[in-house]
C-alpha cells in the first residue's frame, strides 16, 4: 500500500487492498489515527481510501456508482407556461425618508418597465 496514485488509475488487486484496510478499520472501532498508526498508514489515505470505498465497490462489481454521500442542491429548470408568464407582477418599493413609492408593473412589460426606471431615475 505504498506510493500515492490517483484513485481511478488503481489495480483491482490495490483496490481490494484499500477496501479491506477500510473494513478492518470500521470493524476495529478505533479512531482512525490510531487505526492508521497500528497498520503504518497515513491517516489521511485512509481517510481518503474510506470516503472513495463506496465507488470502489461499485466498480468491482460492475455497477454504476450513482451516490454523492452528501446532499447536492439540484438545479430544476422550469419552463413556465404561457398563462403564467403574463399574469405576474413586479413589485418595486423606494422609500427615501418619510417617502414611500410602490410600483406593480406587469412582467410581461419588463423591458417598458427598465425603461421607465431608467428615465425616472435620471
Amino acid at each position: 500500500m505504498e506510493g500515492r496514485l490517483r484513485k481511478d488509475k488503481l489495480s483491482e488487486d490495490e483496490v481490494r487492498e484499500r477496501l479491506a484496510a477500510v473494513d478492518a478499520y470500521e470493524a476495529s472501532g478505533l479512531s482512525g489515527e490510531a487505526f492508521a498508526q497500528t497498520r503504518g498508514i497515513s491517516y489521511l489515505d485512509l481517510r481518503g481510501w474510506a470516503s472513495h470505498a463506496p465507488r470502489w465497490r461499485a466498480r468491482l462489481a460492475g455497477q454504476a456508482y450513482t451516490g454523492t454521500g452528501r446532499a447536492v442542491p439540484a438545479f430544476v429548470k422550469v419552463q413556465p407556461s404561457e398563462a403564467s408568464a403574463g399574469t405576474g407582477c413586479a413589485r418595486i418599493v423606494c422609500e427615501a425618508g418619510a417617502r414611500r413609492v410602490q410600483v406593480d408593473w406587469p412582467v410581461s412589460a419588463a423591458a417598458e418597465c427598465a425603461q421607465w426606471l431608467r428615465a425616472w431615475l435620471g
